[in-house]
């Protein structure tokens, strides 16, 4: 190794790179540009909010417009100060009887203006190979940032008239009291030594509840701002800029792989590896020289045996569940429970499944809990199931019944989807005849999550 640094240093020297002593950076050493303007321009779309800008039968997206200074620091990371404008178009179905005795459709717009410190990291730079001296034209950028933010969200209840009114439902100052934040990709080409093109995709975290002009919540009661409770308003920002670099070198700092000055500097190996098992591991720090080949090893030469049961991984067909030799590396017998106890297992894996208000589309935040529940009926296939679906007071009991039969056969279809064998699965709908909390009828009787809970899904074992 002694070898290795000392080669090194004496080719840097020779080539100007350092000087036989220790010499402090300057301004005037800088051999790349590292400072830059951009400007971009796409479309924005609302997400996980109670208006939002697409959805079954319309989409609305709205515009954006970035303006960045941009200061690279090193050939992997920058800072930028991003200046941001746009205006959003959303709509929804909302229910809004207590404060405006309004039901019904209603469009959103939101102004907003928004500055921004963003981290940029250059991912292609940061994982380049050491042995690759090629020039590159094509880099992954990953962002992240925070800031401050400002808007104006307006809403029209329309009522058929096709007249637009518009009016200011919260205007949220420009301010330190107004904190969000952002994170998200892109991919940039170098088209000149001056112009980089770049198409990026943002995900913005206002940090509001009021920022979709659905208003304010108001405890105990039913509003347009309880259909995504609980949840911030955040919005997806697609868009396609251009990069322009100042400066007097010929390259940025940005498209400088260093590890090609690594690679230039050629030395000898310090001793020959020899590896009689061609296992990858040299002979010298083999433990277990001889492996037969195939076998794959760990750093010492030995066979992997994850699950330290004395089958090597590579013939182990349990490789994570301990086994004897004699049954390949599996176990030998399972244990098994009554259907009681896998209804009861499911249910609790169930508990808290979402389902969008009046729908039978599941939320994406109940995928994980369907996805345990698949994984105990895999492991349990010998019991018959009756998946009931219920729903909360609202509504006819007509409609109710036939909406409970809908998301109960979404549930098994979510299930299919995942392996599960559904002949031994029976949709049940049960309307709002057995509600979980029984004093939500009316609705109205109850605070959101009570209602929101008896919208559930509940396996019975078949028997």
């Amino acid at each position: 190794m002694k070898k290795i640094l000392l080669t090194f240093l004496f080719l840097n020297i020779l080539s100007g790179g350092l000087s036989a002593q220790d010499k402090k950076f300057k301004q005037k050493d800088k051999q790349f540009n590292d400072w830059s303007i951009s400007a971009f321009g796409g479309g924005n779309l609302l997400q996980n909010t109670d208006l939002v800008s697409w959805e079954k039968g319309y989409f609305m997206p709205g515009f954006d417009l970035q303006f960045q200074v941009n200061k690279q620091i090193t050939h992997a990371f920058g800072l930028s100060l991003q200046f941001q404008y746009g205006k959003t178009r959303q709509k929804g179905h909302i229910s809004d009887m207590y404060l405006t005795g309004y039901d019904g459709w209603a469009k959103g717009r939101t102004e907003y203006y928004g500055l921004t410190l963003l981290g940029d990291l250059n991912i292609s730079n940061l994982w380049r190979r050491v042995d690759n001296q090629s020039e590159f034209n094509w880099s992954l950028h990953a962002y992240a940032g925070v800031g401050i933010l400002g808007y104006d969200a307006q809403r029209d209840n329309v009522h058929g008239s096709g007249n637009s009114n518009y009016v200011t439902i919260d205007k949220e100052k420009f301010g330190d009291k107004s904190m969000f934040a952002q994170v998200g990709g892109g991919i940039r080409h170098k088209l000149s030594r001056r112009i980089d093109v770049e198409l990026r995709a943002m995900y913005v975290m206002t940090g509001d509840e009021e920022f979709d002009a659905s208003g304010m919540p108001f405890p105990g009661q039913w509003t347009a701002a309880d259909r995504e409770e609980g949840r911030d308003d955040n919005m997806i920002v697609t868009s396609l800029g251009i990069h322009y670099k100042f400066g007097k070198h010929k390259e940025a700092l940005q498209w400088h792989a260093p590890t090609i000055a690594v690679a230039a500097a050629k030395t000898q190996p310090v001793f020959e590896c020899l590896d009689e098992d061609n296992d990858g591991v040299c002979d010298q720090w083999d433990k277990c020289p001889g492996t037969p080949e195939g076998i794959r090893v760990d750093g010492s030469g030995c066979p992997l045996d994850s699950d330290g049961d004395g089958v090597p991984d590579s013939i182990d067909k349990c490789p994570t569940i301990p086994g004897p030799p004699t049954n390949s590396g599996c176990p030998e017998k399972l244990v098994q429970i009554s259907g009681d106890e896998v209804a009861m297992m499911i249910n609790t894996a169930l508990e808290g499944i979402e389902f969008d208000y009046d729908s039978d589309r599941i939320r994406e935040a109940s995928y994980a809990k369907l996805n345990n529940a698949a994984e105990v009926l895999k492991a349990n296939p010998t019991y018959r199931y009756h998946v009931e679906g219920h729903t909360d007071a609202a509504g006819g009991v007509e409609y109710n019944q036939k909406l409970s039969e809908r998301r109960a056969a979404s549930v098994i279809r979510y299930l299919a989807n995942k392996g599960v064998d559904t002949s031994r699965l029976v949709a049940i709908g049960k309307g709002k005849s057995d509600l979980k909390w029984v004093e939500c009828n009316p609705v109205g009787n109850c605070p959101p999550w009570k209602n929101l809970e008896n919208r559930r899904v509940i396996f019975k074992e078949i028997k």
